[in-house]
């Protein structure tokens, strides 16, 4: 009888691990195809870089971005700042501004709109910056390619978090590149892991253009590649309500959505 009893018991436990190995979520990663940095970049002179820098530092030290990333992504690991104690103690007098930082809005669980306000993981650091400051944040949503022309125009002071910015362009600064996810086709877990002749949606955005063009072996056992306005959450729904088989979106909005 002990030894029966003993034996269910490890079956159960058994069963339990294969469900957890199986991913256990709604959606699942079908086929990773790059990967996706999150970044602050400023026009190269603009003093504002060492303002935030200074910031960063004094908050990651304090532990407060490790505070928001266990709130939006469950552990202390996703993202990564130096640290500097007491990194702002010798600034002096900082001047009272609004900061406009240009975001896209396409980044579940970085930065979104519920309909009434922004939130997400960028939109709070952002604001902890800011209190830091004593400065006045203003969130101004963006497309991904217009970065540079932003900028440039002087309608951001800042592009943060998922917009795609070139390392090697000598017109700007980025100051830290604190995250990477990789970029990833999407399903619902039920559907399986086979992707030809399958619809995918994706965004209308250049990057999602390029990130497709370049994987031209991926493309050519799709069924069908439909660009379509809207953002995450969008997307999301489409695959529940059955409009599309696949997404390209990012494996930290996978894991965002299987956990909320």
């Amino acid at each position: 009888m002990k030894k029966r009893i003993i034996c269910l018991t490890l079956a159960v436990i058994m069963a339990l691990g294969l469900c957890a190995c199986g991913g256990g979520g709604k959606y699942r990663v079908v086929k990773t195809l790059g990967t996706q940095e999150y970044s602050i970049g400023f026009r190269n002179g603009d003093s504002t870089y060492h303002y935030i820098d200074r910031a960063l530092r004094e908050l990651s030290y304090e532990g407060a971005i490790d505070e928001l990333c266990y709130k939006w992504f469950g552990n202390d690991s996703t993202v990564s700042f130096p640290k500097k104690k007491n990194a702002m103690a010798d600034m002096g007098y900082i001047e009272q501004r609004t900061f406009i930082i240009g975001v896209d809005l396409d980044s579940y669980p970085m930065c979104y709109s519920n309909g009434v306000e922004y939130e997400g993981f960028d939109v709070e650091l952002a604001q902890k910056v800011c209190d830091k400051l004593g400065w006045v944040l203003k969130i101004q949503p963006i497309h991904s390619e217009d970065a540079y022309i932003e900028l440039n125009s002087g309608n951001i002071d800042c592009a943060w978090g998922g917009v795609v910015l070139d390392k090697e362009c000598p017109d700007y600064t980025i100051l830290v590149t604190y995250m990477s996810t990789d970029l990833v086709l999407a399903g619902k877990s039920a559907n399986g892991g086979s992707i030809r002749g399958k619809v995918l949606y994706m965004g209308t955005t250049q990057y999602c253009l390029d990130v497709m063009e370049n994987s031209s072996s991926v493309s050519r056992r799709l069924g069908q590649i439909t660009r379509v306005q809207g953002g995450t959450t969008d997307y999301f729904n489409a695959l529940d309500n059955g409009k599309c088989d696949l997404i390209l979106t990012t494996e930290a909005a996978v894991d965002y959505y299987n956990t909320n």
